[in-house]
Parts: structure tokens; sequence; C-alpha cells
């Protein structure tokens, strides 16, 4: 057979690699647009089963919302005529401005009282009831529903879902209460814990001394009632604090939830949840979702009841009235958050359309959207405002330069147990590979053993000579590792309380802060917390550390997260 002229074979070879670019560049349309279609779909009411995730002791019970007999439509919030009548004659229009719970006067808890007073009298089946509205956050958070043409059950909480989920549960809250007090102007309070004025319960929810006994909860931590410091930070060392010192701790949280540790979307707002996804763990939560909020429900919740019941346990949290101030609060954070220069909503389109069902004040179900719950105009009402005087905390730095090792420090030993004094590690890291891939997230990756434990553990950078006292303001402080009891509540098959533990924390941000970036080796510090009331704190101890490089935001399986 003849040769193929060169210049053939090179026109052969050029149009084959074409082609195989071109197969390529439509696989990966096709793949992005895969991608950008994968939104968690309303859940399947048809799916809805028994809680998942119960504490250990507690019988689940059924709280699937009412069937109904119908495809719900989708509700997609517009301007109210008056507010397009305003904007087009430029005039002032009435607002409903959700109040701060240190300003709300007797007049104002009288109406809310006697809203949840209504609430709770109608009948058990009805989907505005209290009952009803509570399970809820049962529905959601503790798994009853799949998602939508899928296997995998739907979780709202550790994921881009928890902001837009709880707006929408409490824009329809607030909506029936509104209509059941014939107020339409009738608007939810917030309970502004981060400013001292609002640091404790608030009088009107308090369960010993409000007259509103619509508004209490018998099953809060009675050391904790008003006019106990609220503590953003909450773990086994606040019981201990003064006012000050907790309120200077609230600050440091408040700072790093909003500003310090939330610069990027995913990190404020979690991580993303598409269709078909497993849950995720608590490693997918935003900063604001991990403290306060994790952290507030469990100051509230009773210490002596299992799950920290009610506020700190999934399926009763909702049954507290002041669950709803706490969840507006957070509500409220999220607008502050976005009205930082350089923070903004996430556009993504998974994100957008990820969809809610919810009974409105008819008692009809509707189907939302996650996007359309970005703007407070459209929802119609806004926050009362109050000052935010963590809004402006600096933290110091106060390590002089990188920090070494040496006599005078006491080492952290692999399967050794933790008392109360700091010890210290050095960790290896790779600076070749941020600077060759600066798109990857490094991490520390720290596994802890605990056994029925109540410590936990604040981590440092480059601070070896850090105190077991020292508070967190500052650079250095990286986050804390809690390894409580609490944790034991939720896994209803650890055997005997023995676990492991394994977290991933960001440190890319802290290591250019502290101007570590060229450095091979990194010093981390472990300063347990325990509460001096104990008599037995339990066993904790390191058993592995190491840092990892791996894109943002990548899953990872429940085995590598805890074993």
């Amino acid at each position: 057979m003849a040769r193929m002229p060169s210049n053939s074979r090179l026109c052969i070879a050029s149009l084959r690699t074409w082609l195989q670019n071109a197969l390529l560049l439509q696989c990966f349309c096709w793949q992005i647009a895969y991608a950008g279609s994968r939104h968690v779909l309303a859940p399947d009411i048809s799916s809805c089963h028994l809680p998942l995730g119960f504490p250990r002791g507690e019988r689940p019970y059924d709280c699937c919302a009412p069937a109904p007999g119908y495809e719900p439509r989708l509700f997609r919030p517009t301007p109210s005529v008056e507010v397009a009548e305003a904007v087009q004659n430029s005039t002032v229009r009435r607002e409903k401005v959700r109040p701060a719970t240190s300003s709300a006067d007797a007049s104002y808890a009288a109406k809310l009282a006697r809203a949840y007073r209504l609430m709770k009298a109608l009948p058990p089946d009805d989907p505005r009831s209290f009952m009803q509205q509570a399970n809820i956050h049962c529905a959601y958070c503790n798994t009853v529903y799949n998602q939508a043409n899928s296997s995998q059950v739907f979780q709202v909480h550790h994921s881009w879902l928890f902001f837009p989920f709880h707006r929408w549960y409490l824009y329809f809250h607030e909506r029936i209460l509104a209509r059941l007090l014939g107020d339409e102007y009738f608007a939810l309070p917030f309970w502004n814990y981060d400013h001292p004025d609002g640091a404790s319960i608030p009088w009107f929810f308090s369960s010993r001394t409000s007259p509103f006994p619509e508004l209490s909860d018998a099953s809060r931590e009675p050391a904790h009632d008003m006019p106990a410091t609220v503590a953003l930070d909450h773990n086994v060392d606040t019981e201990s604090r003064s006012h000050i010192v907790q309120m200077r701790e609230n600050a440091n949280t408040m700072y790093r939830a909003l500003l310090r540790d939330a610069s990027a979307p995913e990190r404020f707002f979690g991580w993303p949840y598409r269709h078909d996804d497993p849950p995720m763990e608590h490693y997918g939560c935003g900063t604001v979702e991990l403290k306060p909020h994790n952290t507030v429900h469990d100051w509230v919740g009773n210490r002596s009841a299992v799950g920290l019941k009610d506020m700190g346990t999934f399926h009763l949290a909702a049954h507290d009235p002041l669950f709803y101030a706490h969840h507006a609060q957070i509500d409220r954070l999220w607008e502050l958050w976005k009205a930082i220069p350089g923070h903004r909503d996430i556009d993504d389109d998974d994100y957008v359309n990820a969809e809610f069902l919810f009974y409105n004040e008819y008692g009809e179900m509707v189907r939302v959207k996650a996007g359309d719950a970005s703007d407070l105009n459209l929802l119609g009402y806004r926050y009362e405002g109050v000052d935010t005087p963590w809004m402006h905390y600096v933290p110091d730095r106060r390590s002089a330069a990188r920090a070494k090792l040496n006599a005078t420090h006491k080492l952290c030993v692999i399967g050794e147990d933790m008392l109360t004094a700091p010890c210290s590690f050095t960790v290896a890291r790779d600076p070749s590979v941020t600077k060759s891939s600066p798109w990857l997230e490094e991490r520390l990756v720290l596994t802890m053993l605990f056994n029925q434990s109540q410590i936990k553990v604040d981590i440092y950078l480059n601070y070896p000579s850090v105190s077991s006292t020292a508070d967190t303001g500052c650079e250095e402080y990286l986050t804390d590792v809690s390894l409580t009891q609490a944790d034991l509540h939720w896994d209803t098959d650890r055997d005997g309380g023995i676990g492991n533990k394994t977290v991933r924390i960001p440190i890319t941000e802290r290591l250019i802060s502290l101007d570590l970036m060229e450095e091979h080796n990194i010093v981390v510090t472990l300063v347990p917390k325990t509460s001096p009331s104990l008599l037995s704190a339990g066993r904790i101890a390191m058993l592995d550390s190491f840092v990892e490089y791996a894109a943002p935001y990548k899953r990872w399986t429940n085995e590598d997260e805890e074993s």
C-alpha cells in the first residue's frame, strides 16, 4: 500500500486531535450542564419515616408533616401593593420590623405571648399549630424525608441550606402568628445576645420569672436562666467565667464567625449540598452555624436531660419558643454579614434553586426556593438597628516570630492522656505545594481519642507559650475541638462512649497572617479545658496529626471524619 503523504498524515492527526478535544469539550460541557442542574429538590413527603439520629435513650416519634392531597405550588415573594406604591410615589411605607429582645417592652411581650397562646390552642393536626410548627425542625433536621428522586435523606444542617431553610421557616411561622393576631405587621423578636444588653435570656422568655408561661420552657438549663451571661463559645469551661470575661470571649466568637473566618461565602454559609448527596457531617457547617448557633442551642438546653433537650437536640429544639428568637438573631447575622464590604450571597444555581416545603398562614403547603430568601425587601421585613460592638474588634498577634519548641515546653505524646496543662507538637508541611497549586486548601488534620469526656481543646498555631487561662482573641487561635458528653448523646452506635474524632481545620489564612507560608514545620498547641466542678473529666488523648492539601469543599466519607 502506498504511503500517505506526510502533510496528509499531519492533517489527519490534527483532525483526530481536534475531534478528541471537541469530544472532551462536549463531555465537559455535559458535566457542567449536569452539575448546574443538581439542586436539591423539595423533599418527597410520601417517603416520610421515623426520625433518624435520635439521642441515646430517646424513643423516636412521628414528626412528619400532614401530607397534602395536591401538588404544592411554587411560592415566589413579590413586593406588596403598598411597597410598590411607596416606591413609585417616594413615600414612607409602614414596615414589619423585628425588634431586639433587649428593647422589647411589656406591651410587645404580651402580644407575643398572646400569639403563641393562639397557636398552641389550634388542633394538633392543624399544620399551623405549635406542635406541627415545632415538628418542622424535627422533620428536616432528623431526616424524616428523602430528597425527591433520590434514596438520600434530606438534611438542612451542616451545609449551605442552613440559612435559607431557617429563614423560610421563620417567615411562614411569623405569618401564621400575625394572621392569628389579625396584625399583618406583627414581627418576631430577635435575641440580640451579641450585645451586652441582650446577653441573658430575655425576661419575657424566662422559665423562672416570666409572667407569660406560653414563652417559657421547663426543659432548659436552670443555671442559665437570667441573669446568667450567655456563652457563645459554650463548653465545659464557661461556667466559672465572670460577665466581663465571657463578654470578651463572646466578642471574639462573633468576630471570627462573621469577619475573620468568613470571608469566603462557603466558609460562612457552609459546604455545597447537591441532589443525591449524602447529608453532611459537622465539618460542613458554616462559621455562624458552628458558633453562635450550635453553642447557644447547647447553652440553653438542660444539661441533665438526654440530648440536652429541649433546645440542645434537633427533634425538640423548636418546642421552646426561645428557639424562634434565637433563629431570628441568626437570620439577622446573615444580613449583617452581607453588609460587610466584599461579602456576597452564593450565586451557584444549585444553591439558588434548592427547594423546601412549608405550610403557609392559610394552611396551604407551598414550595419555595433557597435563592428567593435572599432579599428581605421582597420578604417584607427588616431588623431593628442595634449596636454590634464586636464588629470593630481586631485580634492581636502574640507571637513575634516563628515558634520553636524547647525544653520549657510540654510536648504532646501520642496516646498519652491530657490533663489540664497545654502541650505542643510540630507538624510538617510542604510550602512548595501551595506555591505550585495555590487553589488547594491547607488543613491541619487532627485525630483525638475520647472516653465519656467533658473536655474541649483550644487549638493555637505558633503559640507554645499560651497558658491554660488565655483568651481566644488573637491571630494564633485556630478553633476548638469539643469532646463532651453532648457528642455521645447524638451517637446511638458508640460503644461505651469511647471513640475517635477527626477534625480538618483550614489553616491557610492563619499561616499567611502569621508569616509562616515559607516554613516546613509549624508548631501546634493544644489547651485542654475542663469544668472545675467535675470530679472526673474523662479521658482524651491525641492519636494523629498531619497537614493535607485538598480542593476546597471536597467531601470525604464519614469514616474519614470519625472512626
